[in-house]
């Protein structure tokens, strides 16, 4: 329906211009060109042009009126303006202008909001301090909406800023949130919203806003506790309170537990006193604060310490321990003897008898003592039977299959009686022996050690799959060498897995197929575990080794990809497959029902027998001589061989007498006869041609058909009479 607000123009002309379009105006003006009114309000606008020639102009409008008000010059008046998404536009059509031109008039109309209010969204009541918590501010009835911003203020200080992207531009109602995380100084503070609408330097001033009831805020915070020290030392046997304060709004209460019992200070501590409490202070929420308590007291028994045996010419060890706090010291008494030394480590004290004799022997006692108290046992120290040692090998980081081509270590590891003078530690694969280490642990005052550890490094091979590692040790006890000792590992067997290689030999980068035969691609893959092999063409997949394509076309030439894969990696070939035979193809040319000389000016027909196999474009040229005098192209989509045929229509003159026709068929074909050739020329045999005049049969032309019979029938008679 055509709408417009026109001056001097009739609504057949208005809805021509509609149809056949606008162009953007350079001879109208607008004044204002941009208009900012609310709605309701009244405006008006002037158009106007410099060109005298004009046949219409007007204003475009769903509402108001287009006065003409000057003799270029036409005004748009709206008394009261209740459209929301106008786009009002001032037009021309000047003479000899195929197309109008228009002009848009810019025009924002606006509405401040009917009301601003400011929620806290999902809380009610006092907020909790260091909680997250959103407000939501709700703009009602307001346009447009990208123009609006949202400004939050805290008391009289602005604390955020929100804007609008939506292009609505008829009124709408808003949203806007703002996350605050309150602290205890927010108790009784204020929150407000405010809506501006900012319609840029034609809208009023200063900006229209609407601002919103306060929001009072509450804060509750706490229960906060602190106390002087996380660890508290108490004397066993004294009363004793832990130093801690608990502050919060609104005051909590305190209870002390230990293990869910609860415990009231000032307390008399014991030993089984000792350990972690709890804190709790509660108001309308609750915190708690653990603190540990030890209990200092004097050493208890001595533990550890038992009747030993030990073996001559080896090491041997005392332990004495026991439980005080703080921590007690030791002190020992034993037989005089120069073997033997004294080590405290982590409240423990040890006794090493190094190179055990008889001398050895006898009464052990073992003092445990701190500042509040000592304690002390006795044991009985006796000769026994040797202990034995043990090797074992192990791979370090590893388990399960190896990997060809991987590196790994193997770890020996040696168990003995100390003390120990030298340690060898020989490898073997099978019985080869494969490497020796030797440790000397007098010179690294290492020989009171129990136990040590050699390596090897591998690399893994498929030959090595089903071998046999295993270590051997040989321990020295005396500096003197004397009493060896030799300690084997169980054998450890290992399993190489590696990754498929495929034969190359039966299966090259490039295989040739002919045409219409069967040909089997083999794809043979040795790996461990056994490889999977699939192969692939185009959208094809056969799983196993053999590839078979049952008839050699067009279709199922190019690339084919074998894919051999097991645990280890995944082995890839592509092959190319390509026809490489060359067609049974021949062109022959011939003259159409007649044989022998042929007659100056008659007709005839020369044709061109083409044998060839599938094509996809086939072009026949005939020569004369060396010149070309025909040409002829035709397709052919079949797959199979064809004969294909084309002519030639001569009428030939005396001095064609003895030419030379060829037919020449070139041959756009569906298969490579090699690698850079797709097209074939072939030629036929020369065929020479006689001409004889046409002469001698003017006496039928001159005489006539009749006369010409009546005088052959009379010659005819006459020669038979004389013969007879």
């Amino acid at each position: 329906m055509c709408q417009r607000t026109l001056f001097g123009i009739s609504l057949g002309l208005l809805c021509l211009y509609l149809v056949t379009g606008t162009n953007a105006s350079s001879n109208l003006r607008l004044d204002p060109p941009r208009i900012v009114a609310s709605f309701g309000s009244s405006i008006s606008a002037n158009c106007s042009t410099d060109v005298a020639d004009y046949l219409i102009m007007g204003w475009e409008a769903p509402i108001g009126t287009s006065e003409k008000t000057g003799p270029k010059m036409v005004t748009w008046i709206v008394g009261n303006l209740t459209e929301w998404d106008m786009k009002p536009s001032c037009f021309i059509n000047v003479r000899d202008q195929p197309l109008p031109e228009e002009l848009p008039l810019s025009l924002t109309i606006y509405k401040i909001p009917d009301s601003v209010s400011i929620s806290t969204v999902n809380h009610t009541g006092p907020m909790i301090e260091g909680r997250q918590y959103e407000l939501q501010c709700d703009i009602q009835n307001v346009a447009p909406v990208g123009n609006v911003t949202m400004k939050w203020y805290k008391g009289d200080t602005q604390v955020g800023n929100t804007t609008f992207s939506e292009s609505s531009k008829t009124p709408d109602n808003l949203l806007a949130t703002l996350q605050i995380s309150p602290s205890r100084d927010d108790d009784g503070a204020q929150y407000r919203c405010k809506a501006e609408l900012d319609l840029g330097p034609e809208g009023p001033q200063p900006l229209p806003a609407v601002m919103s009831d306060p929001l009072n805020i509450t804060v509750h915070y706490g229960p906060e506790i602190s106390c002087y020290s996380g660890n508290f030392t108490a004397i066993r046997n004294e009363e004793f309170t832990p130093n801690c304060t608990v502050q919060g709004h609104p005051t909590p209460e305190i209870t002390w537990y230990k293990e869910g019992v609860t415990v009231s200070f000032p307390k008399k501590m014991d030993i089984n006193d000792a350990g972690q409490y709890i804190l709790n202070a509660s108001s309308y929420t609750h915190a708690i604060h653990p603190v540990e308590i030890q209990v200092l007291y004097a050493p208890f028994e001595i533990k550890e310490l038992e009747k030993t045996t030990i073996n001559q010419n080896y090491d041997g060890v005392l332990k004495c321990s026991s439980v005080s706090k703080p921590r007690p010291q030791y002190n020992w008494t034993y037989p005089p003897a120069d073997n033997v030394k004294v080590e405290n480590v982590d409240a423990v004290s040890l006794l090493h008898l190094d190179y055990i004799t008889g001398h050895n022997t006898g009464n052990y006692t073992c003092t445990a003592y701190n500042h509040l108290g000592e304690t002390s046992q006795s044991v009985q120290v006796e000769m026994g039977a040797t202990q034995t040692s043990s090797a074992s090998i192990t791979t370090v980081n590893h388990s399960g299959p190896m990997i060809e081509g991987t590196q790994y270590e193997l770890q020996c590891d040696v168990q003995y009686v100390a003390p120990v003078q030298h340690i060898t530690v020989h490898w073997y694969k099978g019985t080869t022996r494969l490497n020796s280490q030797s440790f000397n642990l007098s010179q690294t005052g290492n020989k009171y050690q129990t136990n040590l550890f050699s390596t090897l490094r591998v690399f893994s091979n498929r030959t090595d799959n089903g071998a046999q590692y295993k270590c051997v040790a040989e321990l020295t006890p005396k500096a003197d060498g004397r009493h060896r000792i030799s300690v084997t590992s169980e054998p450890l067997n290992i399993t190489v897995h590696y990754k498929p290689v495929i034969n190359i030999e039966k299966l090259p980068s490039v295989v040739p197929v002919f045409r219409g035969y069967q040909e089997v691609l083999v794809c043979e893959a040795e790996g461990y575990p056994a490889p999977t092999i699939i192969w692939t063409f185009k959208s094809h997949m056969v799983m196993g080794e053999n590839y078979t394509i049952e008839e050699a076309t067009n279709e199922n030439v190019g690339l084919y990809t074998c894919t051999a894969n097991n645990s280890v990696n995944t082995t890839i070939i592509v092959v190319k497959v390509i026809l490489k035979e060359f067609p049974t193809s021949n062109v022959s040319i011939s003259t159409v029902g007649h044989t022998g000389p042929m007659v100056e000016g008659r007709k005839y027909q020369l044709q061109c027998d083409i044998r060839v196999p599938t094509l996809r474009l086939l072009s026949v040229i005939w020569y004369k001589g060396g010149t070309q005098i025909a040409n002829k192209s035709f397709t052919d989509s079949t797959k199979a061989a064809a004969v294909h045929l084309s002519t030639l229509q001569i009428s030939p003159k005396t001095d064609d007498n003895g030419a030379e026709y060829i037919c020449v068929a070139e041959l756009e074909l569906n298969w490579h006869v090699d690698e850079a050739r797709s097209s074939l020329e072939m030629k036929s045999q020369i065929l020479g041609i006689t001409v004889r005049s046409g002469k001698r049969t003017t006496f039928w032309a001159i005489v006539g058909p009749s006369v010409g019979l009546a005088v052959v029938l009379i010659l005819g008679y006459a020669l038979k009479m004389k013969i007879g």
